[in-house]
């Protein structure tokens, strides 16, 4: 009893210190959630509140009816579509440096390779990307910003791990009976790495969503603008609507966050499963 008593007590800081952690990192997101129902003379008002002695959703209905919906289906759309071709290229990268590890020679070492790869800044390919994006002629087309990231090395190490904890005996029957290797990928292997599926998702679509520089550089035409570029445009020669920037900053919050909300349980298990020594 004295032990467990013991146990509790030594808890009680980090338990206190983890909520004031909490507390900073979410006091800014309370903050701007807040001040986008402030009126704009409120914004810059000494001394500050956080919360409006009027508070207005006029912000919000401007920004929509400047055709920000827009935006925000593209955004769905970059989001989606690369999210789903990052997942099947990555299980299958995964799937094939797993399984063939031990059947075809030097496979570890290019999954070094692509090890490797994480070293290089992303920002140093940002010249050599637009260059072939509009060799292409995928300049200033959706596509044009799906495409060049849809393989991550990070879901491709994700599901190599995952794929490496199962039992090579489940390829194995699967072959013995005539199944073909594809159907071998699809109906055997691919489920019982659903909570890696989950996890890349989740990042997948949380980097798409977020992506600016890409979208900046790739899209002129404003129809095809995402929403992170919509927002930025809200900065004009003449100043800066911060009304407009603060409501259309939690219109996108609220996508990721219904979704990693629904889904966070599966994150620990496919984060987990990359811990595991290859």
């Amino acid at each position: 009893m004295a032990n467990k008593l013991t146990k509790n007590t030594k808890s009680i800081p980090m338990s206190i210190l983890s909520v004031v952690v909490a507390l900073a990192i979410i006091f800014p997101i309370i903050w701007l959630v807040c001040s986008s129902f402030k009126q704009t003379n409120e914004l810059f008002r000494y001394p500050l509140h956080m919360f409006s002695a009027n508070p207005t959703i006029e912000h919000y209905a401007s920004v929509m009816e400047g055709g920000f919906m827009g935006y925000v289906y593209n955004s769905f759309f970059l989001a989606i579509v690369g999210t789903l071709i990052t997942l099947v290229i990555s299980s299958m990268c995964g799937y094939a440096l797993a399984v063939y590890r031990h059947e075809i020679k030097y496979t570890n070492l290019v999954f070094g390779v692509f090890l490797l790869g994480t070293l290089i800044p992303g920002e140093t390919l940002t010249v050599p990307q637009v260059w072939v994006i509009g060799e292409f002629g995928l300049y200033n087309n959706i596509w044009g910003v799906i495409l060049p990231v849809v393989t991550t090395t990070t879901g491709i190490f994700l599901f190599r791990q995952q794929y490496m904890q199962l039992p090579l005996s489940f390829v194995e029957a699967a072959r013995i009976d005539g199944c073909p290797e594809a159907k071998t990928f699809v109906y055997v292997m691919a489920p019982l790495a659903s909570s890696t599926f989950v996890t890349l998702a989740i990042f997948s679509f949380m980097w798409r969503w977020n992506d600016y520089i890409l979208p900046l550089l790739v899209l002129s035409d404003q129809s095809n603008y995402t929403i992170q570029i919509a927002i930025k445009n809200f900065i004009g020669n003449t100043g800066v609507d911060w009304s407009s920037i603060l409501s259309a900053s939690v219109i996108s919050m609220i996508p990721v966050t219904i979704i990693f909300v629904i889904l966070q349980r599966y994150i620990i298990g496919g984060v987990s499963a990359g811990g595991v020594k290859g």
